[in-house]
């Protein structure tokens, strides 16, 4: 967000110059484009790896945390080496007092710039250390996941679909359709880079509008019925208790993949669910189209399984 607020505050006080140097074959360019040409290849770049970066943030829940992390710091480094790179090019040109004198230097600092600075949003978006037993006491009693004896776990699962995520699924397309070409227009290496994470995040949308959701021995896990790609997976330990609930669209932040400070869900239309108390201090909730009792048996068959395991570990 930083380095296209940086781009929209320069726009306002500086005007861009008329012509810019964007390639170097030596220690000088020997290509130029317009000011406001870069200017506005930078801007729409970084405010796609803005809103790129948001959107990971907020489905941390439904993506490893370890992915998280670096999505996020490589769009934030696209998008500070996209808005140094518009720096670097009018600053240098009003140095050198015109752009065929720009050195090849003023070329290199906008992608250390993006380096640092997509260290720091790789340190500054570590999670934070959780107390699993503060968080198990948080958990309904009649909820909890208690030890079990061995035995097998019987596999149960259901099939969600959601035509606001199909939907979201093609606007995505469209828009990030629409940038790839701008992007490409001013420059192919960009425009390559762009649309290689817009097809990521159209297939991550498109894959979450059909799922498979299942509960075995090795816990939950949601599967996409449209690629070929697990989603997510909660692991037995993480589980410290399940409960099914109506999940009311207004109390989960609406329909379709759904994220708060304090919980996350996939939320068709509303209705009967599975509720997951994590470890992690979050809860998970995930709408049941079937019904009531299918969700009671999917709660059920995930309290085994979480149970199974805490028998086996010796862990509370």
């Amino acid at each position: 967000m930083v380095p296209f607020a940086a781009l929209l505050l320069a726009a306002s006080l500086w005007p861009a110059p008329g012509r810019v140097p964007t390639h170097w074959s030596a220690d000088l360019p020997d290509g130029f484009s317009t000011g406001s040409g870069v200017f506005a290849v930078a801007l729409s770049v970084a405010g796609f790896c803005a809103i790129a970066a948001a959107f990971v943030a907020v489905l941390a829940a439904f993506i490893p945390a370890l992915w998280s992390r670096w999505i996020v710091a490589l769009l934030t480094g696209v998008g500070a080496t996209a808005a140094a790179t518009y720096g670097a090019s009018s600053w240098g040109t009003q140095v050198s007092g015109s752009p065929e004198k720009v050195h090849v230097v003023w070329a290199l600092a906008p992608f250390v710039v993006g380096v640092l600075w997509a260290g720091l949003a790789y340190l500054l978006h570590r999670p934070e250390p959780v107390d699993r037993q503060a968080v198990l006491d948080a958990v309904p009693e009649r909820s909890r996941v208690v030890p079990v004896a061995d035995g097998a776990v019987a596999p149960w699962g259901t099939q969600l679909r959601s035509g606001v995520l199909a939907g979201t699924a093609i606007f995505v397309a469209v828009v990030l359709t629409f940038t790839t070409v701008v992007s490409w227009i001013s420059s192919a290496m960009m425009g390559v880079g762009i649309a290689l994470v817009s097809v990521a995040l159209f297939l991550f949308v498109l894959a979450w509008s059909r799922v498979e959701v299942r509960v075995d021995a090795g816990g939950l896990a949601i599967r996409s019925a449209v690629l070929p790609i697990g989603l997510l997976r909660v692991a037995p330990e993480d589980v410290l208790g399940v409960e099914t609930a109506d999940l009311d669209p207004m109390k989960w932040g609406g329909i379709g993949l759904r994220w708060l400070p304090d919980r996350s869900a996939y939320i068709v239309r509303g209705g009967p669910g599975l509720v997951v108390h994590r470890a992690s201090g979050r809860r998970l909730g995930i709408e049941i189209t079937e019904g009531q009792e299918v969700a009671d048996a999917g709660a059920r068959a995930l309290l085994r399984s979480a149970g199974r395991t805490i028998q086996q570990s010796g862990r509370r």
